[in-house]
């Protein structure tokens, strides 16, 4: 799915197909740009384990360590530097008090990734003396912004129509005598949620692993247990 399909779908839908048009070109990428935005916030983020964005680098010469604003939420870390896949426990600085971690100097391979001190950074404890690199799987925002025509969105296909009901929403919203619709657009907006809030359900069940859990019953005249029924329940993996 690109930008192209989306501003042609948004156009078809709101019957601005014929120049000079209601909303121009720059509106609606506008629209479609923050309609992905909006969508991976709503769903809690989109996975991601493989770009440059999921990879910190670290040195003994500190223990802060850069990453992205476009992070919404720090799933997993290892190190792959050295390379033993050991874990990295990501904590929030408000759970260093519980953990009674201070930082005291302490030196050492990090075993912690503590986030929440300060924006787009992190810090490693023990303070790191080796150099290393730390594996992150995350949920961000998209990486590129959408300005134009024929851009790939990272937004599966699937959502297409998900996304054009942001854009309806933005685009009735314009302070314009000839486009300005509040009930359009508080309708457009309400459905763009509903259908966000279906979309992290799916998404949440996606992360989620199957297990069968077996109910055991009170066998009669033997006294031996006897199987009870099979239920399929989603546990956090």
């Amino acid at each position: 799915m690109d930008s192209t399909e989306l501003r042609d779908q948004f156009r078809s839908g709101v019957l601005d197909q014929v120049e000079p048009f209601l909303w121009s070109e720059d509106d609606v990428y506008d629209y479609l740009n923050d309609a992905q935005k909006m969508f991976a916030r709503l769903i809690g983020g989109l996975g991601d384990c493989t770009s440059n964005l999921t990879t910190i680098n670290y040195t003994p010469a500190t223990d802060w360590v850069s990453v992205s604003e476009r992070i919404l939420k720090f799933r997993d870390a290892y190190s792959v530097l050295p390379a033993d896949g050991r874990p990295i426990e990501i904590i929030n600085y408000e759970d260093l008090h519980t953990r009674r971690i201070r930082f005291d100097g302490r030196t050492g391979r990090p075993k912690y990734l503590i986030t929440g001190m300060e924006a787009d950074k992190a810090r490693l404890y023990p303070f790191p003396d080796i150099s290393g690199t730390i594996q992150l799987l995350i949920d961000r925002l998209p990486l590129k912004e959408v300005t134009d025509a024929d851009q790939k969105l990272e937004v599966n296909a699937m959502h297409k129509t998900g996304l054009g009901l942001w854009m309806k929403a933005r685009a009735y919203a314009k302070q314009d005598a000839e486009t300005f619709d509040r009930g359009k657009s508080d309708g457009f907006e309400t459905k763009f949620r509903a259908y966000c809030a279906a979309a992290k359900l799916e998404k949440d069940r996606a992360k989620h692993k199957t297990r069968v859990v077996v109910y055991g019953g009170i066998g009669e005249g033997s006294g031996h247990g006897r199987r009870g029924d099979y239920r399929s329940d989603f546990y956090g993996s």
